[in-house]
């Protein structure tokens, strides 16, 4: 029986949205992090979780990305991409503002409106949080539905620099399988996860040529340290196409003969290709 819907919260947050697009009418359960949503999942407490995963102006979310390559047990099994704008707030409009608060996203993402008016910023954990706990003679800079959550002021509406920004949110399940059909149906892209059994010259070109005699476009390419090995780095690979489970499995196999362990992730679009298709 379906347990809701993890994300990464508070209440109003792009995330949020997200999950009213990827699951509406599931319940809907706000927590601190991403690592916090995955392990609900992994107990059982909710039958997904949904999270950030890619930004079309300031790239990947790596928290996302961390906490997936530690739970092996988890797999991304659809994703949405929505547009990003974000609307100006304040408390108490009679006083003048100093101060512009949100994430770090979205002070890069409005960087321009805000230097226009010679305001400082200040980071939050999160864009609803920013709008949440708006103090005296700050801006809070998030997602329009923050204006009615919080019974806040509009100050300005779309402040964003560029109003062709998007993320890309995951939709994650408890499930080891690559989620991919057996025959390959569709153009759902697949995230992949190489890890090397050492780090050695032209380990990484040798891998990568695995998808070249395949035809295979790569359309992002992210390392991360393994923490407890130093020197050595995970590569994730996010792949465009349509993969059978047989096509998944062969890759793996050709990996592992250059001495390196894959994982599939899961199935997820690439981010400019989920934007174009909207």
């Amino acid at each position: 029986m379906s347990q809701g819907v993890a994300y990464l919260g508070p209440s109003g947050t792009f995330t949020h949205q997200a999950v009213l697009a990827l699951r509406p009418g599931a319940a809907a359960a706000p927590v601190a992090s991403q690592a916090e949503a995955l392990d609900a999942v992994g107990a059982g407490t909710a039958s997904y979780a949904v999270l950030p995963i890619d930004n079309s102006v300031n790239g990947v979310v790596v928290p996302t990305l961390d906490a997936l390559l530690e739970r092996p047990a988890l797999s991304i099994v659809d994703s949405v991409v929505l547009p990003i704008s974000f609307d100006a707030f304040t408390r108490d409009p009679s006083i003048e503002p100093q101060v512009v608060v949100s994430h770090p996203h979205g002070l890069a993402q409005c960087r321009a409106w805000i230097e226009s008016r010679g305001l400082a910023t200040r980071e939050s954990s999160s864009t609803a949080a920013a709008c949440r706990d708006l103090g005296p003679g700050e801006i809070g800079i998030g997602p329009a539905i923050c204006g009615s959550l919080y019974a806040l002021h509009t100050v300005q509406a779309a402040v964003e620099d560029n109003a062709a920004a998007y993320t890309q949110f995951a939709l994650v399940a408890a499930s080891t399988l690559p989620h991919v059909s057996a025959a390959g149906d569709g153009d759902d892209g697949l995230l992949v996860t190489i890890l090397p059994d050492a780090n050695v010259p032209g380990i990484l070109r040798r891998l990568l040529e695995v998808l070249e005699r395949r035809g295979i476009n790569m359309t992002n390419l992210v390392t991360r340290p393994v923490p407890a090995t130093p020197g050595l780095f995970v590569f994730l690979l996010f792949l465009s196409g349509s993969f059978s489970a047989d096509d998944v499995a062969s890759m793996r196999q050709e990996w592992a003969a250059l001495g390196a362990t894959a994982r599939a992730v899961g199935r997820i679009s690439p981010l400019a290709e989920l934007a174009e298709r909207r």
